[in-house]
């Protein structure tokens, strides 16, 4: 099982939290992204980013490519397509407190444990697709 709370979670998949100094506002933060971190926030929006540049090197064998701001309201979609990302996730939950778990085939005990600990509180169920995006029927584009 594999879960995201918050922010510094996302650290594992190529968003490194830097700071919230840097918005004026002070409703986003600061981060660095490796490319996998870049391909999870593109998959999430559905679209080609280009990023800042990055503040930091990074680590040599997952350098980083640029930077963005990321309001704390992006990290429960963030979480929930980073695990998507995983291979090993079989299904990702996301609760109504903005927490995020994934679940490998293995974990089916603990996942109806889970489920009986977390009824109430769990508001979409999300599993791997082959693709992201529907396709009209009428029309057979991609949405």
């Amino acid at each position: 099982m594999k879960r995201i709370d918050g922010i510094k979670d996302l650290e594992k998949f190529g968003i490194e939290v830097l700071t919230g100094e840097s918005d004026q506002h002070m409703h986003r933060i600061l981060c660095d992204c490796t490319a996998k971190g870049k391909r999870i926030i593109e998959r999430t929006l559905g679209i080609e980013v280009t990023l800042a540049p990055n503040w930091n090197s990074g680590r040599p064998e997952d350098p980083s490519i640029g930077s963005l701001l990321v309001p704390l309201e992006f990290v429960s979609s963030f979480g929930i397509f980073a695990l998507l990302s995983d291979p090993q996730t079989a299904e990702v939950w996301l609760l109504k407190n903005d927490s995020v778990v994934g679940f490998s085939t293995d974990d089916v005990d603990l996942k109806e444990a889970l489920r009986t600990h977390y009824e109430g509180q769990l508001r979409k169920v999300f599993f791997p697709r082959p693709c992201d995006r529907n396709v009209h029927l009428f029309t057979g584009r991609t949405t």
